[in-house]
């Protein structure tokens, strides 16, 4: 296990530093191959943990929400650093836009479906997460080039929850890689080659040299490495503590995520609850929610006003009391 990703850090450094106050763009490409968890997520049932143990897969939580991803030097990943004027927060399709019209001149048929993937014929080739703190916010994405598919397979174990949103079975099923879509004469096309199509692109310029750049100072690394330092908290921060409840149900609600509840109940009340998903709100307080339906008696009418008392939109997203409390009462929905 490690701390932190240093591209992670590197963002709220961005987001935080004030001699940065203009919107920010950079990539990164990860040296080896790694797990990247969103901060709300079950690390016990999102990831294969036998298997990224044997591999020497490096497994990392994130300070942003959204869902587990398959990293190597195969993937790509692009992060805007911008201000909030009360409507881009969250607007990921904005901020995918550079990359699609990129892929669109390479040949790529690349499009935004649901909340935050970018698909092509109806396969994931990008995800996106996105992080606010105070007025400034990162909105960025993995881009899947020649990353290792039989890996990732392996590596994730998404909820069923989850994969039965999308009609599909597995996770191999659900990804692919979009050299093969490229035109032929962009087969063997470099990293740094499409890197400079998607910044003349997100720049609005035609030569490269007219794209502003800064250059990180030593300062700056060690602020960076200092953040990492500080949120990193020990293998705790990483895996969380395991589920050991009677119950553990979630749900895929359209334009939020998967929302998952892990849950006990001791004469017919709830007496331990643990709220997990890849929702894209890392700013929420989840704990608030557990409480607030804790002792609460295991019926439909309790666990509704429950919910009502807890500002699901702000905590977790776009989600209703009443569906809330049908997760946890719905058998169909459980995920064992």
């Amino acid at each position: 296990m490690n701390r932190p990703i240093i591209t992670d850090s590197l963002s709220k450094f961005f987001i935080t530093s004030p001699k940065f106050t203009e919107p920010i763009f950079y990539f990164s490409r990860p040296p080896q191959a790694s797990v990247v968890i969103g901060l709300n997520q079950d690390v016990y049932s999102e990831v294969n943990l036998n298997f990224i143990r044997d591999q020497k897969i490096q497994l990392s939580r994130r300070f942003a929400g959204g869902g587990a991803v398959f990293v190597d030097p195969g993937n790509l990943t692009y992060v805007f650093v911008d201000n909030d004027d009360g409507s881009n927060y969250g607007d990921f399709k904005r901020y995918a836009q550079p990359v699609i019209s990129t892929l669109k001149k390479l040949g790529v048929d690349a499009k935004m479906t649901g909340r935050n993937d970018l698909t092509v014929d109806g396969k994931k080739v990008s995800g996106m997460s996105a992080l606010k703190i105070g007025n400034r916010f990162l909105c960025g994405g993995t881009l899947m080039v020649d990353v290792d598919l039989a890996a990732a397979a392996k590596a994730l174990t998404p909820p069923k929850a989850k994969l039965q949103s999308k009609g599909i079975k597995s996770v191999h099923s659900r990804v692919t890689n979009i050299r093969q879509f490229f035109d032929p004469k962009y087969k063997n096309l470099t990293f740094e080659e499409l890197e400079k199509r998607i910044l003349l692109t997100v720049f609005r310029v035609t030569d490269i040299r007219d794209v502003p750049t800064y250059t990180m100072t030593n300062d700056d690394w060690k602020d960076v490495l200092k953040i990492a330092d500080e949120a990193y908290t020990g293998d705790d921060f990483v895996m969380g503590t395991k589920p050991d409840d009677d119950y553990f149900r979630g749900r895929h609600f359209d334009g939020v995520g998967t929302v998952e509840v892990s849950f006990s109940v001791k004469n017919d009340v709830i007496s331990h609850a643990k709220i997990y998903g890849d929702f894209n709100n890392p700013n929420g307080d989840l704990s608030a929610i557990e409480k607030n339906i804790t002792n609460v008696p295991f019926a439909k009418a309790s666990l509704t006003e429950a919910f009502r008392t807890s500002h699901l939109a702000d905590n977790i997203g776009n989600v209703s009391p009443d569906d809330m409390a049908d997760l946890m009462l719905k058998e169909k929905y459980d995920l064992k």
